[in-house]
């Protein structure tokens, strides 16, 4: 009896609705010679059994053969609510990456853009490499961007490369480590016109990218390893916010 009303109880949990579940329950013990049958065995209206009988077969945990209907595994049924939680899981990301510019006024951002893969973060990360700019600005977490969103340091070496004879390159990183100290060396400030100063605070898992005459932005979230994104903006609203943040944060270390 407790095996059943816990199985009655995850089905439930599972968005099946009462009289799907009995039904199937009832299948389980014992199966019907035909639909009729289930309505007397369950007593639910003639309709109402053979809407839920329809979403049971749909779902792949009954069938209806020429001996009758029987109940089935409910392997089918644990593959589509795996299927339904990476949906949703992916919907959510989504929202969670749109949810911070929800303030912004509509009309203040001009272009709106998501990117979920390495490849398609690299990309875009040194698409924006091509833009019109005199001084790229870089603020967050770069170790971690370096391994985790990008997938490794060839991206930003391409990067830099592009912007050579263009425009120097400003960054404060919040994290320090083997790719963080390559662009710290004495040879990669000037080769690559880098100014790099390195702030303890906790950003962890991101990364911003933008530009002091430009007003793209790129913002890069590698947070959950399960859903690296980067979301590509361009506002000067939301530019000016972090050109401003990124002064403040510079007159710190006494730079104009």
């Amino acid at each position: 009896m407790a095996f059943y009303q816990k199985l009655r109880d995850l089905l439930f949990d599972a968005g099946l609705s009462e009289a799907e579940v009995l039904i199937y329950l009832e299948l389980l013990k014992k199966p019907a010679e035909t639909i009729w049958d289930l309505v007397q065995r369950t007593g639910f209206a003639k309709s109402v059994v053979y809407r839920a009988f329809s979403r049971l077969k749909e779902l792949k945990i009954v069938e209806k053969n020429a001996v009758g209907i029987r109940a089935l595994s409910l392997k089918a049924l644990v593959a589509d609510l795996v299927k339904s939680e990476r949906r949703l899981r992916n919907t959510a990301y989504r929202i969670k990456q749109i949810a911070p510019f929800l303030r912004a006024p509509q009309e203040s951002i001009e272009e709106f853009e998501t990117f979920y893969t390495p490849d398609q973060i690299a990309e875009t990360y040194v698409d924006i490499s091509q833009l019109n700019y005199g001084v790229s600005l870089d603020f967050g977490d770069f170790e971690n961007f370096v391994t985790k969103s990008v997938g490794e340091i060839k991206p930003t070496l391409q990067f830099r490369h592009n912007r050579l004879k263009k425009a120097i390159n400003q960054a404060i990183c919040t994290s320090y480590g083997p790719y963080t100290a390559h662009f710290c060396t004495k040879e990669a400030k000037e080769r690559f016109k880098n100014h790099v100063d390195i702030l303890k605070v906790n950003f962890d898992g991101r990364f911003i990218n933008f530009f002091d005459t430009n007003d793209y932005v790129l913002f890069h979230d590698f947070r959950d390893k399960e859903c690296t994104t980067a979301v590509l903006i361009k506002s000067k609203a939301v530019a000016d916010i972090q050109r401003a943040q990124f002064a403040a944060f510079s007159r710190q270390f006494g730079n104009s």
